[in-house]
């Protein structure tokens, strides 16, 4: 293809016609894979005529440079180098000349890496920033600046060189020159500020100053410059310096000033979060914070405009909007993961005390949204302490006559139905037949009010789907409501949100939703085999093919079986016909769980199905995403624009969809461990493999180190099932490598939430594979030490972003303690694994940092941990752990003391443990210890699940001294408090210890025969109620208590 032939085609991308744009794609496919395009576009860049030419040539050699640029050789990047410089230096159109600037700093990126570097780089920059005209100027600093956006570490060398130009032109009173000083700064910071500290302390308040006046002007070039100020927020060492308060007092007043547009003042709330996080000290320790959620909340509180309440796609756009009430909100709600609850919920509640009245609708909005935002981190405290009155405000917003504020209540439902189980589902007969209601009144709606009806279904979904409250009773009124939605609706998103909402439903009621099966699947099916009318799978067909998955999870397997085949068939027949990532993620959720509901009917369809998860594991997603057939829609060619910002979306989905198949793999290798032998060598090596990507994102990082472990599970279940101890040492290279990948990644993550995945996954390996889990004593300590680290404070993500000058004594937040109660929930695991005799060493030694956690001092949550983690260690180490009894026994009485009825439960479990496994100096103490059972049976009256702990706890002290203890008279006390009620967990413990008495004729049994019969006679007259199904061995708990009713009568 000739040069004019070539700009002939990009004049075509040009073109209003988009036929004509997508046969100048169709051109362009084949000559964009030459690397001859470089130097081809580079000449059309220099010579066209056109500035929309130029101005696209400049983005597709910025795009393609890069892709071919190791291909070219020495002579024609040579070429390509000056002919740049030259074109840059004759551009009349800055839009064109800004692109230029752009691509010569990627190029220099490259090439700065060399022996030879570009020298004639360095003439041009040093001549147009040392010339007295004002343009040569702004180009000099233009192009600066784009080299340190691109190139900053090759350059950092010569910072001093630079660093004298920026005061002035920070202080220049042109637009431009400041601009680019700003931009510059930016991209130099995180190499050379820690380096420069003074230096950069000194131009804060220039780079203020210079901000402040740009927002004047041009609001857009203030915005961009902001980002030198993250940059200093987030280097090391003391950059910031005695600048926090002019900081934080030009933040607010940015971010508060409902004058100016939306973006800069968004921008300064995410400068003002990343300022508390990164000087969390200063914050501790002065005022400040409560200054912050004061102007946080009056942020959220003012006026909404128009279209503020535009839907994002999971229909809660007022949280995740981008509108400066909504990331006023988001950044409450990290302050509520980051701090304590007195420090976040205390000040809170004073405005919410003085506003939830109001007759502005905007504050009574933002008492809602800001305690709605507040639920993730400060879940445990508002559910214990405000849950009574959250839900009274959410009742009244309700019925609002305000739209915002009824939005805001119905938000506020989705987020509460999530974050305060199992507390909040008290209130579900309550709140749902409101919500139904709502749902009901979607279709007389007059006007189709989108984000009304969007807030309205996902309330539904989240109230229904998290309540741990039976809905059955509800089921026929919403389905009938449901049904109705689907057959009426006018609208397409409706029907996708009445789809969606029906598995929201089969997830509550689980089997109850079978006689509605076919109902839904008549109203599914038409969606599901409607031909494909674009590329993409439309939404519709997605949230049909997730729902059908969740049915098959849920739905009697009689009833479902007729279709399995035909789901497994469709889910094939789709992703044969589509690479699309999200298609493929739902049709591998189906798949699986047809696998869980019809592992028969699936079985056949393993050699298909595996090959093409692994395939979705084994694909390079930066390479996938490199070649991407060339588009031009989503190509950037303005000022300051981003090319790379619209791939992100496509990166995302493909790290889901490996995301979603190791979790496909690992659960079809849980359902059939033997079929899938053949496949577990290279699922287990691909999902290992994914986490040395180093772009790897979070979800997709806690997804694959829980895969590996369950990988391991299942393969031990494969080896139990043949019997062949000689695939031992296979399992053993597996568990190796679990914990490697495991432990590496908590030790190194910033991240709470991936330590935490973590760390379950090494409890779910021990508590699995049980002595299988620990191949050497290299792999005990390892798990071992990182526990202790962790219990210990001393993980990495467990480190504060403190400077050492602002450290001070600071309360764990409740996701710091989510992540040292995962820690020590791998300790009981870990007893099993290593073998009570050889474990109790090593708890011995991290028994006092467990013990310091049931201080009175602590919180309830951590006296509830601490005396939990030693009853259950206690409980797998037996008769093992009786040498800790003389230490442990006065501890643990002293909890059941405890206000907390939490607390109080798992002191009273760990001492009936202690007892069941008593040293003889313990039991020289089981009368202290049944008078501290009694009291408690008063004490704890009104929680039914401590009465039965109770119960269960003096059964194990009759179990271990029935030869020294007034039996009849415990039983007295003990037999009016049963059958069980709560804690049917309790239920083997309790009733085979009557059992055993019974059977042995103890002499108390036949003073309470009566009541023993009229017990167990009640128990086998409801063995579902009661929870009898369980096994002893292998003998059902009802056989053995009818066993004992006979030797009774």
């Amino acid at each position: 293809m000739s040069l004019a032939e070539l700009e002939a085609v990009l004049s075509g991308l040009l073109a209003p016609d988009s036929a004509v744009i997508r046969q100048a794609e169709q051109q362009l496919q084949e000559p964009f894979r030459d690397p001859a395009i470089v130097q081809a576009l580079t000449h059309i860049l220099s010579a066209s005529q056109s500035p929309q030419i130029r101005q696209l040539a400049s983005v597709l050699v910025r795009r393609l440079a890069i892709k071919h640029w190791d291909a070219l050789n020495r002579d024609v990047i040579n070429q390509v180098r000056t002919a740049l410089l030259q074109t840059l230096a004759q551009e009349s159109v800055h839009s064109v000349s800004f692109n230029i600037a752009d691509l010569v700093g990627e190029i220099a990126d490259l090439e700065l890496s060399t022996d030879e570097g570009w020298p004639g780089l360095w003439e041009f920059l040093q001549t147009a920033l040392q010339s007295q005209e004002l343009t040569q100027q702004e180009l000099g600093l233009m192009l600066l600046c784009a080299l340190s956006q691109s190139a900053g570490d090759k350059l950092a060398n010569q910072f001093q060189v630079f660093s004298p130009l920026f005061p002035t032109c920070l202080q220049h009173e042109s637009v431009k020159l400041p601009y680019y000083a700003l931009k510059a700064l930016a991209g130099f910071a995180p190499y050379v500020a820690h380096a420069n500290e003074a230096y950069f302390r000194d131009v804060i308040p220039m780079c203020l100053a210079s901000i402040d006046r740009l927002l004047a002007v041009d609001e857009d070039k203030a915005l961009e410059g902001m980002d030198v100020i993250t940059e200093l927020i987030e280097s090391e060492g003391n950059t910031i310096g005695g600048h926090l308060q002019a900081l934080l007092t030009f933040i607010l007043k940015v971010s508060g000033d409902q004058e100016r547009d939306k973006a800069p003042r968004c921008k300064a709330l995410s400068l003002l979060l990343d300022l508390i996080l990164t000087k969390k000290g200063k914050f501790l320790k002065g005022e400040g914070l409560l200054h912050v959620i004061q102007a946080l909340f009056h942020i959220m509180a003012s006026p909404m405009e128009d279209g503020d309440d535009d839907d994002d796609e999971e229909g809660t756009d007022l949280l995740l909007g981008h509108t400066p009430q909504a990331v006023a909100g988001q950044v409450m709600g990290n302050l509520a993961i980051e701090f304590t609850h007195e420090m976040i919920i205390d000040p809170l509640m004073v405005l919410i005390r003085q506003h939830h009245v109001s007759s502005d609708e905007n504050l009574r909005r933002a008492c809602l949204i800001s305690l709605t935002v507040v639920a993730d981190g400060c879940s445990v405290h508002l559910k214990l302490k405000h849950l009574a009155p959250l839900m009274q405000l959410v009742n009244a917003g309700l019925h609002d006559n305000s739209r915002n504020v009824f939005l805001a209540a119905l938000t506020a439902i989705s987020e509460f139905s999530v974050h305060f189980q199992p507390d909040v589902s008290k209130y579900t007969a309550e709140i749902l037949p409101k919500v139904l209601q709502l749902l009901v009144n979607v279709l007389g709606q007059s006007d189709f009010d989108k984000t009304k009806t969007k807030h309205v279904f996902h309330a539904f979904e989240m109230l229904i789907e998290n309540s741990e409250e039976d809905v059955s009773s509800f089921l026929q009124q919403i389905m009938e409501i449901l049904m109705v939605v689907l057959a009426e609706a006018k609208v397409g998103l409706v029907r996708e949100l009445a789809i969606q909402s029906l598995g929201a439903v089969a997830t509550a009621v689980k089997k109850s939703i079978s006689p509605y099966f076919a109902q839904i699947m008549a109203a599914i099916t038409p969606h599901l085999l409607a031909p494909a009318e674009k590329e993409e799978p439309s939404v519709i067909l997605l949230t049909c093919i997730d729902t059908l998955g969740v049915l098959a999870r849920n739905v009697a397997e009689d009833v479902f079986q007729p279709l399995a085949q035909q789901c497994i068939e469709l889910g094939l027949r789709l992703i044969q016909a589509s690479q699309d990532p999200d298609l493929r993620s739902v049709v591998y959720g189906l798949l699986a769980a047809v696998c869980c509901s019809c592992s028969d009917v699936f079985k056949p369809f393993l050699p298909t199905i595996i090959p093409i998860m692994q395939a979705s594991l084994s694909e390079d997603v930066q390479k996938e995403i490199r070649e991407e057939p060339f588009t031009f829609s989503g190509l950037s060619n303005q000022e300051g624009d981003d090319e790379d910002d619209g791939l992100e979306s496509v990166n995302n989905s493909y790290y889901v969809l490996k995301e979603d198949a190791s979790n496909s793999l690992a659960q079809i290798s849980e359902v059939l461990p033997s079929a899938f032998d053949p496949y577990f060598d290279q699922s287990f090596t691909l999902i290992s493999q994914l986490l040395e990507d180093p772009y790897l994102p979070t979800n997709a990082e806690k997804g694959a180190v829980t895969s590996l472990s369950r990988l391991c599970a299942s393969y031990k279940k494969h080896i139990e099932a043949l019997g062949n101890a000689g695939l031992m040492e296979q399992l053993t290279l597996y568990v190796a490598v679990t914990i490697s990948r495991c432990t590496e990644l908590a030790k190194t993550t910033y991240d709470r939430m991936s330590a935490v995945a973590a760390l379950e996954a090494l409890k779910l390996l021990c508590n699995q594979l049980e002595t299988l889990a620990l191949p050497s004593d290299e792999h005990f300590r390892s798990i071992a030490e990182l526990v202790n680290d962790f219990l210990n404070l001393k993980a990495t993500c467990q480190q504060s972003m403190l400077d050492e000058e602002d450290a001070v004594e600071e309360k764990g937040t409740e996701y710091d303690h989510l992540v040292v109660e995962t820690a020590g929930e791998v300790l009981p695991g870990l007893a099993v694994a290593r073998g009570p005799e050889q474990f109790i060493t090593y708890f011995s030694q991290v028994l006092p940092t467990v013990l310091a956690r049931t201080a009175k001092t602590c919180t309830d949550a951590e006296r509830s941990f601490g005396y939990g983690i030693v009853a259950e260690v206690l409980k797998e180490l037996g008769a093992s752990g009786q040498i800790l009894g003389r230490h442990l026994l006065p501890v643990l009485m002293s909890g059941t003391d405890d206000v907390d009825d939490e607390v109080a439960n798992n002191a009273i479990f760990g001492m009936g443990i202690l007892c069941e496994f008593a040293s003889p100096d313990v039991k020289a103490e089981f009368p202290k210890v049944l008078q501290k059972l009694a009291g408690a049976l008063q004490q704890r009256k009104d929680d039914q699940r401590v009465l039965d702990n109770i119960c269960s706890a003096v059964c194990r002290v009759i179990r271990a001294g029935s030869d020294i203890l007034p039996v009849d008279q415990v039983l007295g006390t003990l037999l009016p408090r049963l059958p069980l009620e709560a804690d049917f967990e309790e239920n083997e413990n309790v009733y085979t210890c009557l059992c055993h008495l019974i059977e042995i004729q103890h002499p108390a049994v036949a003073v309470h025969r009566a009541t023993l019969v009229q017990i167990f006679t009640k128990l086998l007259t409801d063995i579902e109620k009661y929870h009898l199904a369980e096994t002893v061995g292998d003998v059902p708990l009802s056989s053995i208590i009818q066993a004992g009713l006979q030797r009774l009568q």
